[in-house]
């Protein structure tokens, strides 16, 4: 963030909640954003599908993980804690100050998104020869 306000590099592509404050004070300027539509934080910015391409979409997502063997029924009470949370307007409106929009998923489909993002991931590794340092 220093070196890209202080124009020590050109562009970068981070987490709008890291970046929001600069963009809308004009110290930076949004060229596009990653996810399947704009933002309500700012609806000028196009996305990077509108920009002419479409097959570079990424969104942040967050996931509660818990060992492996943890009881059916404590996982079933967070999980239903965790759901009724994301639901109320106190969350909504904390997350939206971030442009951050709440989606809760169930299990079975964070599972799946989970597996899917992996996979993704995993081809963009080896495609690039990237090797983990330290």
């Amino acid at each position: 963030m220093q070196d890209l306000l202080k124009g020590e590099i050109a562009s970068a592509v981070m987490p709008i909640d890291s970046l929001l404050g600069q963009v809308q004070s004009g110290q930076l300027r949004a060229l596009a954003t990653t996810g399947p539509g704009r933002l309500k934080s700012l609806p000028d910015v196009p996305t990077v599908a509108e920009a002419g391409y479409p097959a570079l979409q990424d969104v942040t997502w967050f996931g509660i993980f818990l060992p492996a063997k943890t009881p059916a029924a404590i996982v079933a009470q967070l999980n239903s804690a965790i759901q009724a949370s994301l639901r109320t307007d106190e969350v909504k409106s904390g997350m939206a100050k971030l442009s951050v929009d709440v989606d809760a998923v169930a299990m079975n489909d964070f599972a799946q998104l989970l597996a899917t993002e992996s996979d993704r991931w995993k081809g963009i590794v080896r495609a690039t020869g990237f090797t983990p340092t330290g």
